[in-house]
């Protein structure tokens, strides 16, 4: 006698590839690519100085700011923020003193016998 058996039961697998985790970058990562942009940025200008130098002119002018207004703008831009931050805090860390020396400094006209 034969018995019928039923298909075994479909598996169902789930392929997943294993990827190795990409360390954190650190601060000194970036200090290369920092140097190349200032390179960069330095050697631009330079030849801009030089192209003015070189060709004094209205059309020259016009063709150098026209052909390098970004190299300019975006940087006034990127460092804007950085000099409000010191900026601000130079004001605030002068009114934090001012304050510590009025807190302290006592007027001499206040200043009396049985004052304490």
């Amino acid at each position: 006698m034969v018995v019928a058996q039923s298909p075994p039961p479909p598996t169902t697998t789930v392929r997943t590839t294993y990827r190795e985790p990409t360390p954190p970058a650190r601060p000194d990562d970036q200090v290369p690519v920092w140097a190349f942009v200032w390179t960069l940025f330095g050697f631009k200008m330079a030849v801009v100085a030089v192209i003015l130098y070189q060709h004094p002119g209205h059309a020259t002018n016009l063709l150098v700011l026209v052909t390098t207004w970004f190299w300019v703008i975006i940087p006034m831009i990127a460092l804007t923020g950085p000099v409000l931050f010191r900026w601000r805090l130079m004001k605030l860390r002068k009114r934090r003193a001012a304050l510590r020396r009025s807190e302290w400094l006592l007027d001499a006209d206040r200043i009396g016998p049985g004052s304490d």
